[in-house]
């Protein structure tokens, strides 16, 4: 359906384009331009789709979410359940599939114990979108730096700096409530239900042992040494391939129709299991790449020369970032998908922010978790509707919130740390 809009859009804006008197050459032109800076997202995230559908037939998310599942015990459940999804997020860079695995694992534990769904759906949330956030094999994480023009290692390095406050808040926050819904006690909060036995379901359906947790580890390795992010897949690919063959059983041709179309999983498993595959990648691709057209068009027909002039004159009396935000709320709620949201704010605020890298922070800890907070967005429909959580489960996504709050502080705190030195120079001076 999304795709249907953003094709319709992309019509409506070569048939604008028209009246202002463009040509159609040079609207397909101005199309191409903006899509351009993506030619290297095409190759990585048809690698996702096989990296995703391998991890799955081989056992590799089994057996992560399988080790993680023993950490959902009713004294630490609310931050188990943030953290462990934020663990799964970033070895698997989707904030889909953790919702699909670790979320709706979550989820049943805790409406086994009798725990509000509003907050262990927040809880998982604001864990997925860690991952999407800061994960090297993020689609998210490598389009912003794809259409910045910036190294994504960097990237990540700079968001996890500017992540350890909000993740630390987010942990005390789960904490402090799950102390509290621990002493009302069994009868009230239902945390005296033992946990469900996911590790023995995952068991009857696949051979799990430290060698499926090799292509997760590659990708941790590898990231660490900086390697390419192709690279880094193909090489997890291949060691997820060979375990399909020689721990699962599947035959070489099986392993290549998951890799192609999905792997479909046993009906016991198969909300949480199924899924991935390159042919599964092409709707998110083209909703990318009909995304980038749109900003292409954008700028080369001037469309939004009074945004742009709006935006500059708002940064001036909120700081860069603080338009940053304002822009990513505003193009989100407009455009209810996050990679338009990506596109159009780095365009937006391109001449407001000229350093491509803080740029690239500043929509990672903007556009990037702001996406998933508004309820009508694909960014929160989706993930709370495989996990079965209500839509109030964003109030307590609080990492969420705390990402654009905390930075927005500390970005005007050492503006005003910079005026006040600046002030105290010049009066040296004099």
């Amino acid at each position: 359906m999304l795709l249907i809009i953003l094709t319709i859009g992309f019509f409506a804006l070569l048939v604008y384009g028209k009246i202002c008197g463009f040509t159609l050459q040079n609207l397909l032109k101005m199309a191409l331009s903006g899509i351009r800076p993506a030619k290297n997202i095409v190759f990585v995230m048809l690698l996702v789709g096989a990296l995703t559908a391998l991890w799955r037939a081989g056992g590799t998310i089994a057996a992560i979410v399988s080790l993680a599942s023993g950490a959902l015990i009713p004294s630490i459940f609310l931050p188990s359940v943030f953290l462990l999804c934020a663990i799964v997020s970033v070895l698997t860079g989707t904030s889909i599939g953790t919702a699909a695995t670790m979320g709706v694992i979550s989820m049943s534990v805790g409406n086994a114990m009798g725990i509000s769904p509003a907050i262990v759906g927040g809880s998982a949330l604001a864990g997925a979108y860690l991952g999407d956030r800061s994960s090297p094999v993020s689609t998210s994480a490598i389009l912003v730096s794809e259409v910045t023009k910036t190294n994504l290692y960097d990237n990540l390095k700079a968001m996890v700096r500017t992540a350890i406050i909000p993740f630390v808040i987010s942990i005390l926050l789960y904490g402090i409530i799950g102390t509290i819904l621990l002493n009302m006690g069994p009868s009230e909060s239902g945390c005296g239900v033992s946990p469900i036995p996911i590790a023995d379901l995952f068991k009857k359906h696949f051979h799990l042992s430290w060698i499926t947790f090799l292509p997760a580890i590659a990708i941790l390795a590898l990231s660490i040494f900086r390697i390419n992010v192709k690279w880094t897949m193909l090489t997890s690919i291949a060691i997820s391939a060979g375990i399909c063959v020689n721990i699962q059983g599947f035959s070489i041709a099986e392993t290549l129709k998951f890799a192609f179309w999905g792997y479909e999983a046993p009906a016991e498993i198969k909300t949480m299991m199924s899924g991935g595959g390159i042919f599964k990648m092409i709707p998110m691709l083209c909703t990318v790449l009909i995304s980038m057209t749109y900003a292409g068009i954008f700028k080369g027909t001037n469309t939004l020369r009074h945004v742009y002039a709006f935006a500059e004159k708002t940064a001036q009396k909120i700081r860069p970032f603080g338009c940053t935000i304002l822009t990513a709320t505003l193009t989100g709620m407009l455009c209810c998908n996050q990679t338009i949201s990506i596109v159009l704010t780095n365009d937006i605020c391109q001449k407001i922010i000229p350093d491509a890298a803080k740029r690239a922070l500043y929509i990672e800890n903007s556009a990037v978790i702001i996406a998933p907070l508004i309820p009508w967005s694909v960014a929160s429909l989706i993930p709370l509707g495989m996990m079965e959580a209500p839509t109030n489960s964003i109030l307590f996504a609080f990492y969420l919130f705390l990402i654009p709050l905390v930075n927005l502080f500390l970005n005007q705190h050492d503006s005003h740390q910079k005026q006040h030195n600046d002030r105290e120079r010049r009066q040296h001076a004099d």
